[in-house]
């Protein structure tokens, strides 16, 4: 498929595998691919069913930027993930759910996890793990997550698994190293999301309605109008107190209607 890009039957975890991997100097761009996963993993250590019939992608990345911007890499990554599907014809009901997610119809569609680690010589990369639904639709869902949906609930022509990998795997390598240019371009203190800022808020959902901030545990945070994500990836919540921003360790959002 692709030199720096192998596809397997099934592992573990192919962010797990790629870790390693970039422990031991795998370069910027090496991608895995997997049909299933049997230890597959999102946000908070949450399980991601892997079963086979959806795309299962992590790719290593070396990002010529302080390692403190790595924060930046999930939003950009969402952002390519999207452009992909766009390019396939897929992407009419797809927006971007803060920090890491993709949905549609209220669903989730698919997620972003990002770990950063240094190999064995210290330098610093990240795996940049990708799960979409394709053609299988999880029905557990995570405590407080959303219900899922998949690409072929909302199309009725969908490419092979192997198509849409290709198309997911250039383009987030591309997007990156655009990112990494224009951030290395940019004076030291801008946010990590500044190069793609503008296009990220554009993407997102809930934008301007009434949600809830909760804690990691569950607790309410926070209500009010959800305003912007800044180009540091803070969540703006205007409450009546005043704005409020919160790192995307620290909360999740959902509509206050729920």
């Amino acid at each position: 498929m692709d030199s720096r890009l192998t596809v397997v039957n099934v592992t573990g975890s192919t962010n797990d595998d790629l870790l390693e991997a970039g422990k031991q100097g795998a370069p910027h761009g090496t991608g895995l691919a997997a049909r299933a996963q049997t230890a597959g993993r999102g946000r908070r250590g949450h399980k991601w069913d892997s079963t086979a019939g959806n795309l299962l992608l992590s790719i290593v990345l070396r990002p010529c930027v302080n390692p403190a911007k790595y924060s930046g890499l999930a939003a950009v990554s969402g952002l390519a993930v999207l452009e992909a599907l766009e390019m396939q014809g897929l992407a009419n009901e797809i927006d971007l759910k803060w920090p890491n997610d993709l949905v549609a119809r209220g669903r989730k569609l698919g997620g972003i996890l990002v770990e950063a680690a240094r190999d064995n010589d210290g330098k610093p990369f990240a795996v940049c793990g990708i799960g979409v639904n394709v053609n299988y639709v999880p029905s557990e869902v995570p405590d407080g997550g959303l219900p899922a949906i998949g690409l072929s609930d909302l199309n009725e022509n969908v490419p092979a698994v192997d198509v849409l990998l290709k198309e997911v795997y250039h383009t987030v390598v591309n997007a990156v190293n655009a990112w990494a240019e224009r951030l290395h371009a940019m004076e030291d203190n801008a946010g990590p999301l500044a190069p793609v800022h503008g296009e990220y808020v554009v993407h997102l959902n809930w934008i301007g309605e009434h949600i809830i901030a909760r804690s990691p545990a569950g607790d309410e945070l926070a209500r009010g109008i959800f305003k912007t994500v800044d180009a540091f990836g803070r969540a703006c919540i205007e409450t009546e107190g005043g704005v409020r921003s919160f790192h995307f360790e620290e909360a999740s959002l959902r509509p206050l209607s729920e």
